[in-house]
């Protein structure tokens, strides 16, 4: 199986695509919205599940042989394992669905109660990054695997999971990873003994978790997979709801404020649209509904939007089944690979215009339908888009809304802006670096609570 390509043949070739040779196998880069847009209406043929499987399940994840087999079994056809539980999946994460409000609510609930404590008896100082990494895992383990899940009965492991994801490129890419990448792999093994003894527990039974939860489970009983299968599934929909949220939420928070100008425009925005309530004791409230944010806040979307270009750097591998023809005149051949690598496409000035390398919040702004669909890329296409990429968005819209609102925040006197990690790019660029906050209440925020949309 081939590894993805992550380096950029924009300097070198504008071609929308071209054929290059690992070996003896040979893989197709795509770089066209057009011919991206014609795989996705080939997805029995064009096929994403082969190489997805072996890599995040087999090598990141490391399931058993017997239960990779059972996965890779029929993967595209009604009834098998695969199929059922990515319809799940699809299904209870659509938008509008009420299992993705129900994960979305109990999260931003919980985020709501750590913003409504920080900085609340005077300023305070914190990591952006490392603040993020702690309370968007520990709130949405709450609110996947409610109040018995894994992290909080061992809070240890929040190390573990965020030393695990230092180390995916040498799990998934090293050939003896156990050897190359030693210390994630340790912490992974932890991590899955974790979710087996909540398998084993009576918490999903007992309805604490998550509707996602409680049916991933039915569908793997059903397919008589046991303990160590949903033990490891769990901690991959776990891994898939934190990997691209928290490097997100960090850039987009650290763009904005990067900018004094898009910062007050983007605040108020917000203050056009939060609703504010007192109740019978005079405790005064704020609420910052995410559907009047998407409807309201076309700068704060935009911004959004540009973030997830400047930063998407997945690669979507795919197994050509039969021989198709794309646009009648690129043949792919059987047996070979298809890559579409999102740093090529994101970059290309042919598409995003002759500043395709700067950050320009406003780009989307002006004409947020000028771009093919199928040159965003962060989310995946076709049958490689992700599942969760409503309730990813709305919670980094969500939390960078309420943060933004919140806090006057100051830097160090010469501020050391994050660089990106351009070495380690499997899904989003990450930052090198963390950001040092100096946090104080809005006049306004001393004495606010922020609550949380119900319905």
């Amino acid at each position: 199986m081939a590894f993805p390509i992550t380096w950029s043949y924009r300097e070198t070739t504008n071609m929308p695509i071209f054929t290059l040779f690992l070996g003896f196998q040979k893989v197709y880069v795509v770089n066209s919205p057009a011919l991206i847009s014609q795989i996705n209406h080939h997805q029995k043929v064009i096929d994403s599940n082969p190489p997805f499987l072996i890599i995040v399940m087999g090598k990141l994840f490391d399931f058993h042989k017997d239960d990779l087999a059972e996965l890779m079994r029929n993967p595209n056809e009604t009834g098998s394992l695969r199929r059922e539980t990515r319809t799940v999946e699809h299904s209870l994460l659509e938008r509008g669905a009420a299992p993705l409000h129900e994960i979305f609510t109990a999260m931003i609930q919980e985020v709501a109660l750590r913003l409504n404590s920080l900085a609340s008896k005077g300023p305070a100082t914190i990591k952006l990054k490392c603040w993020l990494r702690e309370t968007i895992t520990t709130c949405t383990a709450q609110a996947t695997f409610g109040p018995h899940n894994p992290f909080a009965q061992n809070q240890s492991l929040l190390n573990d999971f965020w030393h695990f994801e230092s180390g995916i490129k040498g799990l998934t890419m090293g050939i003896f990873p156990t050897l190359t990448a030693s210390g994630p792999a340790r912490a992974r093994h932890r991590l899955v003994q974790a979710f087996h003894r909540f398998v084993q527990g009576s918490f999903i039974k007992r309805e604490e978790t998550c509707e996602l939860v409680r049916q991933i489970g039915e569908v793997a009983h059903r397919h008589n997979r046991g303990t160590d299968y949903l033990a490891r599934y769990y901690f991959g929909v776990f891994s898939a709801f934190l990997l691209n949220t928290v490097p997100v939420t960090f850039w987009t928070i650290s763009h904005i404020i990067k900018n004094p100008d898009l910062l007050a425009r983007i605040r108020t925005e917000l203050e056009d649209v939060v609703q504010e309530f007192v109740d019978a004791d005079g405790i005064r409230t704020r609420v910052l509904h995410i559907s009047t944010i998407r409807e309201r806040c076309p700068l704060l979307l935009s911004t959004f939007h540009e973030i997830l270009r400047y930063v998407g750097a997945s690669t979507s591998t795919l197994v050509v089944h039969e021989d198709v023809w794309l646009d009648d005149t690129y043949l792919l051949t059987k047996g070979s690979l298809v890559q579409i690598p999102a740093t090529a496409i994101h970059s290309d000035p042919n598409i995003w215009g002759p500043d395709a390398a700067n950050f320009d919040p406003e780009r989307l702004h002006a004409a947020p339908n000028k771009v093919h669909p199928s040159a965003n890329r962060t989310f995946g296409g076709g049958n490689t888009l992700c599942p969760g990429r409503h309730l990813a968005s709305d919670e980094v819209l969500e939390i960078t809304a309420m943060f933004l609102s919140t806090f006057d925040m100051g830097f160090e006197a010469k501020p050391s802006w994050p660089r990106r990690d351009e070495t380690n790019m499997l899904s989003v660029i990450k930052p090198r670096d963390d950001l040092s906050l100096n946090l104080t209440r809005y006049p306004h925020m001393e004495k606010v609570l922020w609550g949380f949309e119900t319905s």
